[in-house]
């Protein structure tokens, strides 16, 4: 299970060819850095999200009265529902950039992927509301004047 992030980039192959190669060098380094803090802060995002019960465009639904009883003998919290039982699900979530205007948001762990993927059916949490796409279209312009 993965997320790409695509970047729009402003600047066309075409208008790269009347600048020098070092800035040619420079603007590619800087997308590069750019696409992986964006897609840092899009697993970070997510995290966060999670953490305080929150899915894509709401609050998370309730665990089942039968889970809620596991994790009541195992001693662990029901609320919020935070999609934590063990952390190795969201511990896998890992950035990587997938190619020159992506940046691919996916779990290491095979495991991990299939519990996220069985938990985004009824929990959407996978994937980033209009505002956050928004906040990440900033943050990578903002990563692109440094």
């Amino acid at each position: 299970m993965s997320l790409g992030l695509r970047v729009s980039v402003g600047v066309k192959p075409k208008d790269l060819r009347n600048i020098s190669k070092q800035a040619q060098s420079d603007i590619s380094r800087g997308i590069k850095r750019a696409i992986g803090l964006t897609g840092t802060l899009g697993v970070q995002i997510i995290l966060d999200r999670t953490k305080v019960g929150k899915g894509i465009n709401s609050d998370f639904k309730e665990y089942t009265p039968e889970y809620m009883a596991i994790l009541k003998d195992e001693g662990k919290p029901d609320f919020p529902v935070d999609l934590y039982s063990e952390g190795q699900m969201l511990r896998s979530m890992q950035t990587r950039q997938l190619n020159s205007r992506t940046a691919q948001i996916y779990f290491d762990n095979p495991l991990a992927a299939k519990k996220a993927a069985f938990n985004n059916e009824t929990r959407p949490f996978f994937g980033f509301s209009a505002k956050e796409e928004k906040r990440l279209a900033v943050h990578f312009r903002k990563e692109m004047d440094r």
